[in-house]
């Protein structure tokens, strides 16, 4: 569901985007310390984009050309230290120390820009394509999501109709603990659950459960016993948005 991100740099690189990109549901991002690990990272799942940096300590230039080989068709960044040195055949540059927000919008940026990229994913019988933040309906409806709405929606689709703690969900999405007295996760499945039916044009799409929430993007109202959570299986009690 999220953007496949591989970062090919240093230890310390790797160390400060690793922990920020584990902050945003929206991204996943896979590590590469060396050429042959990037190359065999992207022969095992071509990634979204590639970003190397200039303390891989290897020829950047031929490591784009080994990877557009192997068929990586992404959008690929070049992260050089302060001034650093060009490298050709790269979609953007972005010189360190860099600002993560600014990152996000160019990779963002990047991928807008390269043709026939096969950027939707599925959910169900939508789409949600994560660079113009569009969910669209079988119909073509469709409506803009914010970044937390795609934060949460990407997250719930994960659990497979499953439920999914409030707790869980202030942690993964907004970074808060437990012991946070807020009410901006209710504020914002409310804001996602008028936008998801006002697509669908049925309700019941994002549902509220005891202890959490659970989407359910396909019309599940006959649902097997594996796709719901162990508590309803056992007590027979669904939850209702």
């Amino acid at each position: 569901m999220a953007l496949d991100i591989l970062l090919a740099g240093g230890p310390c690189l790797r160390a400060a985007l690793g922990e920020l990109f584990a902050r945003e549901p929206a991204y996943a991002m896979r590590e590469a310390a060396t050429l042959q690990d990037a190359l065999a990272a992207i022969d095992a799942g071509r990634p979204d984009a590639l970003l190397v940096s200039d303390d891989l300590g290897e020829d950047a230039g031929a490591l784009l050309r080994a990877a557009r080989i192997a068929g990586f068709a992404g959008a690929a960044l070049w992260l050089p230290k302060g001034e650093g040195r060009g490298e050709p055949g790269f979609d953007a540059a972005m010189r360190r120390p860099l600002r993560f927000g600014e990152l996000l919008f160019t990779i963002r940026r990047s991928l807008e820009h390269l043709p026939l990229r096969p950027l939707r994913r599925a959910l169900g019988e939508y789409s949600f394509c994560p660079i113009s933040q569009r969910l669209t309906a079988p119909d073509g409806s469709s409506r803009l999501l914010t970044e937390k709405e795609i934060a949460l929606l990407l997250r719930l689709s994960r659990a497979a109709g499953g439920v999914v703690g409030r707790d869980v969900l202030l942690r993964e999405v907004w970074g808060y603990n437990a012991a946070v007295v807020t009410h901006t996760l209710e504020t914002h499945i409310h804001r996602l659950r008028r936008k998801l039916e006002g697509i669908s044009g049925r309700s019941g799409v994002l549902r509220t459960a005891p202890g959490g929430y659970r989407l359910c993007l396909e019309d599940d109202r006959v649902e097997s016993a594996e796709t719901q959570p162990p508590e309803a299986r056992e007590s027979g009690v669904h939850g209702a948005g």
